[in-house]
């Protein structure tokens, strides 16, 4: 991640990432065990200022790892576990993962998708994938 001090304005995303991302990444790393290391990703979404993958654990358990643009991938900018996933009322699914008052909600449709963040369970964010 980019140090706060390069960019004189950081986007949503950039600051969410550097707010909740630390802890995030800390817990993913230390709390991922190794056998759970084989992943199937799910859902994949490249927007402007961030490309998101929601990934499927061999334990069964899913992931979501958000990159902030440009990137090569190898940095995550957050991680997030134990995410849940469920059918919206049009049959499509949502996966949903929270660290502390956020929740990140990657929906996919029939189109590219989208990812939304809510804080306090109030819309503060919405990315449609494929629009780079």
């Amino acid at each position: 991640m980019k140090a706060l001090n390069n960019k004189s304005t950081k986007s949503l995303w950039g600051i969410l990432a550097t707010v909740t991302g630390t802890a995030s990444l800390l817990t993913a790393t230390v709390g991922a065990p190794a056998t759970a290391a084989t992943t199937e990703r799910v859902f994949a979404c490249s927007a402007p200022d961030v490309y998101v993958e929601v990934s499927r654990l061999n334990n069964g358990k899913l992931i979501y790892t958000a990159y902030n643009i440009p990137t090569t991938l190898q940095r995550p900018s957050l991680i997030l576990n134990n995410g849940t996933v469920r059918r919206n009322e049009n049959g499509y699914p949502v996966y949903r993962f929270t660290s502390g008052n956020y929740l990140y909600a990657a929906v996919q449709d029939t189109g590219y998708g989208r990812v939304l963040v809510y804080k306090n369970n109030r819309l503060i964010a919405t990315k449609y994938c494929g629009d780079v």
